[in-house]
């Protein structure tokens, strides 16, 4: 059993004062060594704590200041700490989220302290660890948690992107599937079954589905016309590396996510596949596909499962080969090593034409020159040649650098 620091003051000052009063025969010193035991034998007194009131104000956005405020009710009697457990991706800017205090009776404890949170997520701040002991701190120390309902969910900010250079590729015709107009009517390849919505027509009924399931089931069918907009993020193991708030996985998520808000709010068709995953988000249009594209964006963290570009280009290639879409591969060329995977991809087109695929090569500049470093980046450069003597865009983006800028000096001008 751990002997707290309070209890051996205490036994030590006795063990003297006892000591000191049988040496020098003194009746006044032996009475006074067992004032320090009867101390030890205070008992902790229970405390009873509620939330009385809290609140959050500010936040949303990684790097955005936000303020906590929590009022707590103390009722009996000992010395009362409360903590109120925050993330370690937030970071502190003024205030406490800590308060201790010696309670008689009834007190009220405020906690207020503003924080900055440095990553994306959905942040449960619930908690409040509560410790309770003696005034004379010793006894036994009670720890507990109180729960107060209190979250917060943190996006990256969105860089207002207004043009972005689209590669149109080698076409015979010049209006290239990827600039077909994105209004048209439903055509011949087949998407999925889905639940009949009124105003759907009587002959896209699955009247054999409809019968298994005993519901009304319709055909969906690709509309004709629909740009379409595929981003490969790489969510490899090598994406963690870079500073805590500031990393290549935070900045391929921004891209991500500022290349999906710019083609929706235009009108694209955007398909997302998360390279460490397998998995991958159907190309869809309009808000609710950014929304959809944004809620995975928000919880992915780099995989603990590496997978190849080459393989995300098998595992999807049915849908690259029907939407023919711009692709976009957000990574790190001297990892990743995608020539291969990139080449293929712009051979997946059906009509004797290049899909156009643009790579967006994620890089952070130091001064340190180390031979490791050194090596890495000459790796980079080779595989950045070999792609454009491919004829692939390749844009460089070093990340501490904001993205809009990069995206407006690479733009084509057809």
């Amino acid at each position: 059993m751990k002997v707290r620091k309070g209890t051996y003051v205490l036994i030590k000052t006795a063990m003297f004062l006892l000591v000191s009063g049988i040496l020098l025969t003194s009746y006044e010193l032996l009475a006074l060594s067992a004032f320090p035991i009867l101390l030890l034998l205070t008992p902790t007194f229970p405390v009873r704590i509620s939330v009385e009131s809290h609140d959050l104000d500010g936040g949303g956005y990684v790097g955005e200041e936000f303020r906590v405020s929590i009022e707590l009710s103390a009722k009996g009697f000992g010395v009362v700490k409360v903590m109120h457990k925050i993330p370690e991706h937030f970071e502190l800017t003024g205030g406490s989220n800590a308060v201790a205090r010696f309670v008689v009776g009834s007190a009220t404890l405020k906690i207020e302290y503003s924080a900055i949170p440095t990553k994306r997520g959905n942040y449960s701040l619930d908690k409040l660890v509560v410790q309770v002991e003696n005034p004379f701190l010793t006894g036994k120390l009670f720890v507990r948690e109180v729960e107060v309902p209190i979250s917060i969910e943190v996006k990256q900010r969105i860089p207002k992107i207004l043009k972005i250079g689209v590669h149109r590729g080698i076409a015979k015709s010049p209006t290239p599937e990827v600039d077909i107009s994105k209004i048209g009517v439903p055509g011949t390849d087949f998407r999925e079954i889905r639940e009949y919505i009124a105003g759907d027509p009587v002959k896209f009924i699955n009247w054999k589905a409809s019968a298994r399931k005993n519901d009304i089931l319709v055909n969906q069918y690709e509309v004709e016309g629909k740009k379409s907009i595929w981003i490969f993020l790489d969510a490899n193991p090598y994406m963690r590396y870079g500073e805590t708030i500031r990393n290549y996985f935070e900045a391929a998520v921004e891209a991500a996510n500022a290349l999906s808000y710019y083609y929706t709010q235009k009108g694209y068709r955007v398909g997302l596949y998360l390279v460490g995953y397998r998995r991958y988000l159907y190309p869809d249009t309009g808000r609710r596909q950014f929304r959809r594209i944004g809620d995975e964006l928000i919880k992915i963290e780099p995989s603990d499962h590496p997978e190849s570009l080459d393989e995300a280009i098998e595992n999807s290639k049915s849908l690259l080969i029907t939407y023919k879409p711009l692709i976009y591969f957000i990574t790190r060329l001297e990892y990743s090593r995608p020539i291969r995977a990139v080449l293929r991809a712009s051979r997946f087109s059906r009509k004797m034409r290049r899909t156009p695929v643009e790579v967006i090569s994620l890089s952070y500049d130091e001064e340190t020159e180390e031979l490791s470093r050194l090596a890495l980046k000459t790796l980079k450069k080779s595989v950045e040649s070999r792609l454009k003597a491919s004829g692939i865009r390749t844009i460089d983006w070093e990340i501490h650098k904001p993205l809009s800028q990069v995206l407006m000096k690479e733009v084509l001008f057809a």
